[in-house]
């Protein structure tokens, strides 16, 4: 009697235990992972977000933090990449560095939305940081808004 109540309760166990949040991708749709191991082959820490009808995917590559928003069709809407201050290009350099100065910029990342390419960065501030995105071309853009 104690051994069947014993073989019961660790089939009960184990049972529990084989359900379908194992694997983290399940409810990812199949199309949204495929597009996004193929355009990041060597990416790593990958994390799916629903964001109502898309899907954004935050990871690191080369050991920088990158995001992507993918739509359920499988197409890159728009992605992001941390960068360095030297991967800048000149124009948002010297924007930055005339408007704000070098050391108070923190975090510059490369947007791409659709083929327009933005960069956006943290101005480091006493009390609250602000948060900016430019053109290619070192404008600030007001129209857009900052990702987190």
């Amino acid at each position: 009697m104690i051994s069947r109540g014993l073989f019961l309760l660790l089939t009960g166990i184990l049972l529990w235990s084989c359900d379908n949040d194992d694997y983290p991708y399940a409810k990812v749709p199949s199309v949204v992972r495929n597009e996004f191991w193929t355009q990041y082959p060597d990416a790593t820490d990958a994390v799916f977000i629903e964001l109502g009808e898309n899907y954004e995917v935050d990871f690191e590559i080369n050991g920088e933090d990158a995001a992507a928003v993918i739509s359920t069709s499988g197409n890159i809407l728009k992605e992001k990449k941390e960068i360095e201050w030297s991967d800048l290009p000149t124009a948002v350099q010297q924007s930055l560095d005339n408007t704000y100065g070098q050391k108070k910029i923190e975090d510059p990342e490369w947007v791409r939305i659709g083929e327009k390419i933005y960069y956006q960065a943290e101005v480091s501030r006493l009390l609250l940081d602000k948060k900016i995105v430019l053109t290619a071309a070192g404008k600030i853009d007001t129209n857009l808004n900052y990702w987190k």
